[in-house]
């Protein structure tokens, strides 16, 4: 497959470090374009354009990290922050617009009551509405996480 504009949705979890890695060396292979991006769910009751300094600060340094993890790779890398109702619509509309051809996303391992793995709303909506393919990077089973409930 090649692919030539990949996205990473980020959101500061460990499993971000290695989706980043993993899009930087699909782009060094292929000379494609990366762009992470991180979205500030705003709620229902805030106007969309609301700023908040705190939420603006966090996803500065939740993307200045993906920029020095990207950088070794000598790639087209960009970062961007969307503010949006939901992170997953937000994701998806994006990848539509921009003409995204892979989603490289990651996503952490969780259990809940029952020791069921959740996957999470934003992960699962953007497996089911992304026009391209979702390569999820699952962080590894720690010793905490494997414990169930």
């Amino acid at each position: 497959m090649n692919f030539s504009k990949l996205l990473v949705p980020i959101k500061g979890i460990s499993a971000d470090d290695a989706a980043i890695r993993l899009a930087c060396q699909i782009a060094k292979l292929n000379k494609a374009r990366v762009t992470a991006i991180h979205v500030i769910e705003i709620q229902r009751n805030l106007p969309l354009d609301v700023e908040n300094e705190a939420q603006l600060r966090a996803a500065e340094l939740v993307l200045e990290r993906a920029e020095e993890i990207a950088k070794p790779f000598h790639i087209a890398f960009t970062t961007e922050v969307l503010q949006a109702r939901t992170a997953g619509v937000a994701l998806v509309d994006e990848a539509i617009a921009a003409g995204v051809d892979l989603i490289v996303m990651g996503v952490p391992f969780r259990r809940v009551v029952g020791g069921e793995f959740e996957l999470g709303a934003t992960p699962h909506y953007v497996l089911q509405h992304a026009p391209c393919p979702v390569w999820l990077c699952r962080e590894a089973v720690t010793e905490e996480t494997a414990r169930t409930e």
